[in-house]
């Protein structure tokens, strides 16, 4: 105390004015007195605005914490909610790259998914083309919208400059007016949005900024209302107070609530003859107290009373925080103690002295005090009280400073339990954010740098075998093991320096190979380094199987035209090996012993054309005939050979009397396909047992166990099983190949011959076998609806018979010569005189040259015009003249003439004569 300069001051000029003379003591110290308590009082206005001030300062600084937290809460909602958005569309458009669907239709599947995707308060996932029009938008009002009357409040167009953003960027935030869901006015919206340039599309997603002001807004008004209570308790001197008001002249505070939402613009300041507000605003710009006449509450209306106002600018909120207090309030104190000292010093000097001491200790300590809590509550000490309690103005100052420090203490505590509330709000939000990633069916999980999984979703967990609560937190080597961790690390390095990484895994799982597509993405934290990764995982098991059963279908595909065409060419060669010897044998016949070498010979040739026949249905290219065929009734009558064939020992099993079964095929490929499956059954039976043949109408819906995906239809399934020995997996995988047998005599054709017949039906096979256990094998033909049957026509009168046609011209049209050799002999054999033609240009030249042609024989596969096309003009020339096309391929029938018949290669001199025979049949009409 004693310290103190103005308690100095004041008891040294009490002392002094005591010593010399009571006169003197008069003129010059009590003025002196009443300035300093004058000041000391004015400055106490300005303390106690300057805490208000700082209050508001914290009220304001509390509610941009407070306003910035919530927008980065909800951009980090966004960005991961796209990025689960952005997932599942490169997952569809992934199965468009692997040709599982097409482009067009991974578009419009990945748009349809968009509009299910739903989080927080109805907000959604959109997406816009390079063209700005909107591809994807719960509201069907937006969808294929353009963005021609979508503008900002500036006239910007909206989407044209998100587009341009994304293509820039890569990805942004950016703020713009847009509709709220079923309404009509728009509100400003944060949306966060990312360019998919290999998609070339725009995906992205946001949320209504109102939400955010509202709640800062709230708590804006519930601030005000706390601090309208507070100043309104605080007095300055007797009745002093503080108020506050706006840039626009509007009573926001006031002690007097008839005056608060007033303006009071117009009062002016009789000094300066301009409105108190404005002389107000212009002494807080200059830092300087203002003076002016105003009324007392007990003398209203007579503006004749001195004011004396310290005001601050608040720019955070425009607001005026002003003090107000009477000048002579503020002098009253120092002059009743002017007159005080001026009584005591005239009586007694040692009374005076200590009652100088207590008055001037009592007048200081308190503001003393009071000063140093204000210094303590703006350290930011919330708890620390300045106890002082009297019944004068600085009682009054202190106690309304303590309740109004009280008062800041339960607003702050109000705001801190409302961000627990509202940290509980994201929480919960977050907990139904991962039961969506646990419903999503992908593998989804967060990493940090240092390997430790932060978040795994349920399928990721499954597909460890773990679960889900036991991996987070712990280190991925730990849960996946040191193999995959071996696999696996090289790809985490990569992505954890920021490159996002694609990979295929492969391990073990219940017995098979589960095969997995891995995204890595790397997290950047706000600095843009690298602070984690996000791993997006699905199980392309199926897919790869697909893929391997496609890629052997057209491995098969390639041996069967190589098959083919090796078939072709010793067509050829056969057909004039089998001519020849027949021919030799006609002429040669009664030469002792060449009989003996020339029949073998020919057996050898029809053995060889055999296998050429067997090579062409492997291939798919032998000639077919398609008819609707009842095959129960087939497997009853062939059950009735083989029983005569096969074994005692083994047991034949068929459909029973009374069921039918109709599919479309050619009937006696279909016979031989199945004698070779009972064949190969037999021969895997040598001690006996059981061959069973099922038939059953089958709808499938994209079966995969066959040799290839099965396309969706009704068909007729045949299933041929038996007991035998089986085929070993390395067997199994090679059972169709042609050559390639596991009987010690066989040719290796027999099914390769059934799965090329099934392939050109239009059919699928499958072979199911283990060693020991038997076989059966599968196969689905095309189901036909039941005909009326034919009755079986006279073999004997089908069967023509040569003669009559000696001194009729024929035409040969074949390529190969020696080929076409062979098939002048055997028609000038049987009575013809010939014509050859080397391709089909140069016989259709002789078609129209040369009259009196009655047959043309013509290869159908030749250089130049086909045959099928010759035959065409030669009936538009000759309709008369008989058509006998000759080939070891299948064709298509559509383009022949109704009345020319087929001669297959190779062939002999009596199918030959079958066939000019019947090309002299009618057509049917």
């Amino acid at each position: 105390m004693i310290r103190s300069p103005l308690f100095l001051r004041l008891f040294s000029a009490i002392l002094i004015s005591l010593g010399l003379f009571s006169a003197a003591a008069y003129v010059f110290s009590v003025p002196f007195i009443e300035e300093k308590a004058y000041e000391i009082e004015r400055d106490a206005s300005r303390t106690i605005l300057d805490n208000v001030f700082e209050l508001v300062s914290r009220i304001r600084v509390g509610l941009e914490e407070q306003r910035t937290s919530t927008v980065e809460s909800y951009k980090t909602r966004l960005r991961d909610v796209l990025e689960l958005a952005v997932g599942y569309i490169e997952h569809v458009y992934a199965r468009a790259d692997r040709g599982e669907i097409t482009m067009e239709e991974a578009r419009r599947e990945a748009m349809e998914g968009l509009h299910a995707f739903r989080y927080g308060n109805g907000d959604y996932v959109w997406a816009i083309g390079y063209d700005s029009v909107i591809l994807s938008h719960p509201s069907p009002d937006y969808e294929g919208r353009k963005s021609d009357d979508l503008r900002d409040n500036l006239g910007r167009h909206i989407l044209p400059t998100i587009v341009a953003t994304a293509k820039r960027e890569g990805e942004g935030f950016q703020t713009y007016p847009w509709w709220r869901p079923n309404g009509d006015e728009r509100a400003p919206k944060l949306s966060f949005f990312k360019d998919l340039s290999k998609r070339g599309i725009i995906v992205g997603t946001g949320a209504y900024l109102a939400d955010v002001d509202a709640e800062v807004e709230r708590r804006k008004a519930e601030a005000i209302e706390d601090l309208r209570q507070a100043l309104r308790k605080l007095r300055i001197a007797r009745t002093g107070y503080l108020y506050i008001f706006d840039s626009a002249n509007r009573m926001i505070i006031h002690p007097n609530s008839n005056i608060e939402g007033t303006a009071f613009g117009d009062r002016l300041n009789s000094a300066t003859g301009r409105p108190i507000a404005e002389d107000l605003k212009a002494a807080a710009a200059k830092g300087m107290p203002l003076t002016y006449l105003w009324d007392k509450p007990d003398d209203p209306g007579n503006y004749a009373y001195e004011k004396i106002s310290w005001v601050r600018h608040f720019e955070g909120f425009d607001w005026y925080i002003a003090s107000s207090v009477y000048v002579d309030e503020l002098r009253r104190s120092s002059v009743v103690l002017g007159n005080r000292i001026l009584a005591i010093g005239m009586a007694l000097m040692a009374a005076g002295s200590l009652l100088g001491y207590v008055a001037v200790g009592r007048l200081v300590r308190p503001l003393r005090r009071l000063a140093d809590t204000a210094a303590q509550v703006r350290a930011g000490d919330l708890d620390a009280q300045s106890g002082i309690r009297r019944g004068d103005e600085i009682g009054l100052l202190g106690t309304a400073f303590d309740g109004m420090v009280r008062q800041l203490r339960d607003t702050v505590a109000t705001l801190d339990s409302r961000v627990r509330d509202r940290t509980a709000a994201l929480a919960e939000a977050e907990t139904r954010q991962r039961v969506i990633l646990d419903a999503i069916p992908a593998c989804i999980a967060g990493l940090d740098r240092d390997g430790r999984l932060t978040f795994a979703n349920l399928r990721w967990a499954e597909l460890v075998g773990r679960d889900k609560g036991e991996v987070i937190g712990r280190d991925l080597a730990a849960v996946v093991g040191r193999r995959a961790m071996a696999a696996l690390g090289p790809h985490l390095d990569r992505c954890l320096s920021g490159s996002v990484v694609t990979f295929e895994y492969a391990f073990p799982r219940d017995g098979r190979d589960m095969v997995t597509k891995t995204t890595l993405i790397p997290h950047r934290g706000e600095e843009g380094a690298v602070t984690g990764l996000f791993v997006l995982t699905l199980d392309i098991t199926d897919e790869k199987q697909t893929e391997r059963q496609l890629v052997e279908a057209q491995r098969l595909k390639a041996v069967g035209q190589l098959s083919g065409g090796l078939a072709h060419d010793f067509n050829n060669l056969l057909s004039i090996i089998i001519g020849n010897l027949s021919a030799a044998r006609d002429r040669y016949a009664a030469v002792e012993g060449l009989d003996a070498y020339l029949e073998p010979a020919q057996r050898a040739g029809r053995r060889g054309a055999d296998i050429t026949a067997r090579l062409l249905a492997f291939s798919r290219q032998q000639p077919l005939k398609p008819e609707p065929i009842e095959l129960c009734g087939l497997l009853r009558d062939m059950a009735v050979l083989l029983r005569r064939s096969f074994p005692s020992s083994i047991a034949i099993g068929v459909p029973e009397e009374g069921r039918e079964c109709w599919t479309i095929a050619d009937q006696t490929q279909l016979e031989n396909a199945l004698v070779n499956l009972a064949i190969n059954a037999r021969d895997a039976m040598a001690s006996g047992g059981r061959l069973d043949i099922a038939v059953g109408i089958r709808k499938l819906e994209g079966d995969q166990s066959f040799d290839e995906p099965v396309r969706p239809d009704d068909y007729l399934e045949i299933r041929v099983s038996d007991t035998g020995t089986g085929f070993t997996p390395e067997a199994l995988a090679r059972a169709v190949e042609p050559f390639f047998t596991t009987k010690a005599l066989g040719s290796g054709l027999g099914l390769s011959m059934v799965y090329g017949f099934v392939k050109q039906s239009r059919g699928y096979l499958r072979i199911d076998s283990r060693p020991g256990e038997g076989t059966a094998v599968t196969l689905l033909l095309p189901r036909a609806e039941p005909v009326a049957r034919l009755q079986d026509a006279d073999p004997a009168s089908a069967e023509p018979q040569p003669g009559g046609w000696s001194g009729q011209l024929a035409l040969v049209a074949e390529d190969n010569d020696d080929v076409r050799q062979v098939m002048r002999q055997q028609l000038v054999d049987l009575g013809f005189s010939v014509v050859e033609a080397a391709s089909g240009d140069e016989a259709a030249e002789l078609v129209e040259q040369i009259d009196g042609l009655s047959l043309l024989v013509s290869d159908i596969v030749m250089p130049g015009l086909s045959g099928v096309e010759l035959a065409r003009r030669a009936r538009l020339l000759r309709p008369a003249m008989r058509v006998v096309l000759v080939s070891g391929f299948a064709v298509e029938y559509g383009d022949v003439p109704a009345d020319a018949v087929i001669l297959r290669k190779p062939w002999d001199k009596r199918d030959l004569v079958a066939a000019i025979g019947h090309a002299a049949e009618p057509a049917p009409a």
